[in-house]
């Protein structure tokens, strides 16, 4: 796992040229500290393209999911959070619901939603992968890095990265 600094000192060292998530994210397990490059999904329907991403190997990435659908249903569940956690996933980011909270809580992959609902949808339109979205009002987009930890999640350039791990950077 790519270790960076916490996310203080991150924004310490870069200013306003770190994007900082402006949602009312919620941890769900006690891995509060993950980073790694994000994998974008755009579900606007089912969760099953979710589901598809996180039983592939995801080498240390953060599944960033944007929801867009009326009724927001629970797009991640027990069963996700289980192959995230299998597959080498460093964590999902969930801009919508998820469901089975007492069940994902022991998993050891870092989860954070912005809410809960028991509803499940299974039918819908497709899912879109690796396009640029907005998380809250803030822009991501693919090859983007998330970092998290209890203080915020912040979303970096992959050269804010690089730079950030190699030492370049040193908090003021």
């Amino acid at each position: 796992m790519t270790q960076f600094p916490p996310t203080a000192d991150i924004c310490d060292a870069l200013g306003h040229a770190v994007r900082v998530i402006d949602l009312p994210l919620k941890s769900f397990t006690d891995v509060t500290v993950f980073a790694g490059p994000a994998k974008l999904i755009t579900l606007y329907g089912p969760d099953v393209a979710l589901a598809d991403l996180l039983r592939g190997d995801g080498e240390g990435a953060v599944a960033v999911v944007q929801v867009h659908n009326a009724r927001k249903p629970a797009v991640f569940g027990d069963g996700m959070a289980r192959a995230a956690e299998a597959n080498n996933w460093a964590g999902v980011l969930i801009d919508g619901n998820l469901r089975d909270t007492a069940l994902i809580a022991p998993r050891r992959v870092g989860v954070l939603a912005t809410g809960i609902n028991p509803r499940i949808e299974r039918t819908g339109p497709l899912a879109e992968a690796d396009q640029p979205t907005t998380l809250g009002t803030t822009p991501i987009a693919p090859g983007d890095w998330i970092v998290a930890d209890a203080d915020s999640t912040l979303i970096l350039t992959t050269e804010q990265a690089a730079q950030l791990t190699s030492g370049k950077h040193q908090a003021t």
